[in-house]
Parts: C-alpha cells; structure tokens; sequence
C-alpha cells in the first residue's frame, strides 16, 4: 500500500444528517455513485455541519472547501470589490484611468485561511484532474460560496503550524478559535501584500475565469546610462518562488525608479459538461507609459489542466514584475476540446496600481 495514492472526502450521513465523517481511501479506485460504500469503511469523525451564512464569515470559522474537499479555519475576511465582465456595461470594463469606479463594482467577501495539510498534501500528490497548485505555507485564499462551515469541539481541529500561533481555543465563544495578538499583527505587517481590494471575472463559453491581484511591494532600480535596468535593493515580501515573468517598459518618469511586483490569483471552472484542457496562455500587458507587452507560452504553471465534471476547478497563483506605478493585464487561455477543436477563454482585464504612488502624486498636485 505504500504507493497507493489517497486522497480525503468528506461525505454528509444520512443516519446523523447534522454530522459528517471523514476517510481516506486509494483515489484511483473512486467512481461515481461508490460514496454508499465507501462510507462503510473506516470513518473518522470530525464535527457538525452548519448552514451556509449570507454574512461573512468570521476569524476562528471552520469549514469544508466545497471544490477542493480541504479541512480550513478562517483567519481574515476581506471585503472587496468584484467586477463582472458578463454584467458591466462596455464603458465601465474600460480602463482608462489608475482607478475604477467603486460604483460599478458589487461587494464580495475574499478569505484567507490555514488548511489542514493532511488534506491538502494528499491532494496535492495527485498526478491527474490537479485541482491547485498553491498553497503557501498552507495557507490558501477561498471565495465565499466555497466555504462549508462547520463547527467542532477539537481544540485543534486542523493540522498547520500556524494554528496555535495565530488561534487560540475559547471554549465559551463563537466560534471556539479567537485570533491571537500573533496574527492581528502578522496581518497588519503584511496587509499590502495579503488584502484582496478588487475580483475580476469573465465567463466565455461556460468557462469562468477570475483573477485576483495582490501587490507586494516595490524594488528600488538604478538605471544605466543605456537605460537598462538594474536591482539595488529588494524591499518586497516574496512568500514562495512561483513563476513571474519580468516586463521590460520604457521608463518616461525617471524620478520614480521602482519595479512594482504582483502577484495574482487565477480560478478556472468548467460549467458545461464537455472535457476540456488548457494548452495555452497569452497574456498582454499596457502601461501608464503606452507600451504594450505581449507573453504567450504552455499551459500554466508547468501544468496542462483538465476541467471536466469530475475535477471542474482549477486555481493558481503567479507573478509579474512591471516598472510603472500603473499597468493593466488581459488575456486568454486556448482550451482544447476531445474532437481536436479549441476555444479562446477571456481573462478578463485587471489594474496593477501602485495607490500609494498615485496618492502621493496627487497631495504633490495639490500643493
């Protein structure tokens, strides 16, 4: 058995329907309308499912993912701002300025959040259907409707190094785990580079992509006499080495001489029941300064993804480093159908805006 591959669900029992049970088993042996049997085998119990809440979730939630099948706590909340490319009008998905009209957004709440690594490692060796690929430090970020509460009366009822450190059981609250001096620090340290402020989605075809961008910081450049680009001192919180790709722009404000450095989330899903692989990326980027960059390469983070019924989802993360306070990114994924055919899936566009530059500029203006 020791090269068996396992992998965790979570099925809801009939004969307690408020509590839920926990197995393992070889996922190369799971096939649809099995679950009946399977829950016959040995089974762990974990805690008491609850009804999904309108209302954001609060710091010390625990909760199912309802995709990626993971055991996870809430530690943050944050609100944001979600622009729909299939709802907006055509002149509010324009970007024409370094900020969009918050008016033209609806609000949507964004969690960060510990997984349990048991969950997420056995997830993660699978070598088929791979439904994330990015957990740092496991910790992940989960949309709202992702999230199946839970409630239990294990004071750690999660495996993750960070549990202790950033919760604290209080058996006379609700919920039981209360976030710690520890993390309301760690959070306000980061908050730059950790805050979800805007969601971007656009469905093409019945395939939904959403894109999430996060700003890390900036590195200080010197630049020759030739104008090439050179780093003297990095500033920027990197969590993990993940794919970047660096932009090479025209610099036209030279009292400015910083790279800005991103990081943004991509969640795919398939809502038609046909097979599809992703075999393509192609992304552009256009700048404050007018220069329009172009990458185009294989599949996505090494990968060739597979969204189908069975494994519909599939997230990632990634970099991208641009020297202008202001840029914005779009693109499209090609996708291939089983009869050889593909299809262009729209990323919709998503602003990388350095505000912290712009509110500089504009108290300067002002003075």
């Amino acid at each position: 058995m020791r090269n068996v591959r396992l992998c965790t669900l979570s099925v809801v029992c009939s004969v307690f329907p408020q509590s839920f049970l926990l197995f393992s088993f070889p996922c190369n042996q799971v096939r649809p309308g099995c679950l009946l049997f399977i829950s016959l085998l040995s089974l762990q119990p974990v805690g008491q499912l609850q009804s999904p809440s309108d209302s954001p979730y609060e710091p010390g939630q625990l909760f199912l993912h309802k995709h990626f099948g993971y055991r996870g706590v809430v530690l943050q909340s944050w609100p944001a701002k979600l622009f729909d490319r299939n709802v907006l009008s055509l002149r509010a998905t324009e970007l024409k300025t370094h900020e969009y009209k918050k008016a033209d957004g609806s609000n949507v709440n964004v969690y960060q959040v510990l997984t349990d690594q048991r969950d997420t490692d056995l997830c993660v060796r699978r070598d088929s259907n791979v439904v994330f690929s990015y957990l740092n430090s496991g910790m992940d970020y989960v949309f709202h409707d992702d999230i199946i509460p839970y409630v239990s009366n294990d004071p750690i009822p999660i495996k993750n190094e960070y549990l202790q450190e950033f919760l604290i059981w209080t058996a006379d609250r609700d919920p039981p785990l209360v976030p710690t001096d520890n993390l309301r620090r760690w959070i306000e340290t980061r908050r730059q580079s950790l805050e979800v402020t805007t969601v971007h989605r656009e469905v093409t075809e019945g395939i939904r992509t959403t894109t999430i961008p996060f700003f890390m910081g900036r590195r200080l450049v010197g630049v020759t006499c030739a104008g090439a680009l050179f780093t003297i001192m990095v500033s920027v919180y990197c969590p993990s080495p993940i794919p970047l790709f660096l932009l090479h722009f025209s610099i036209q404000d030279k009292n400015d001489k910083h790279i800005r450095y991103w990081r943004y989330l991509i969640r795919l899903e398939n809502f038609t029941s046909e097979r599809v692989q992703l075999r393509e990326r192609f992304w552009k980027v256009f700048s404050i300064t007018g220069s329009l960059e172009s990458v185009r390469g294989k599949g996505v983070v090494g990968m060739q993804p597979v969204l189908s019924e069975e494994s519909p989802v599939f997230q990632y993360h990634s970099h991208v480093q641009v020297p202008v306070p202001w840029a914005h990114m779009w693109g499209s994924f090609r996708f291939e159908r089983p009869n050889g055919s593909t299809m262009d899936a729209k990323i919709p566009s998503f602003p990388l805006c350095d505000r912290a530059y712009w509110s500089n500029s504009e108290e300067h203006s002002m003075e």
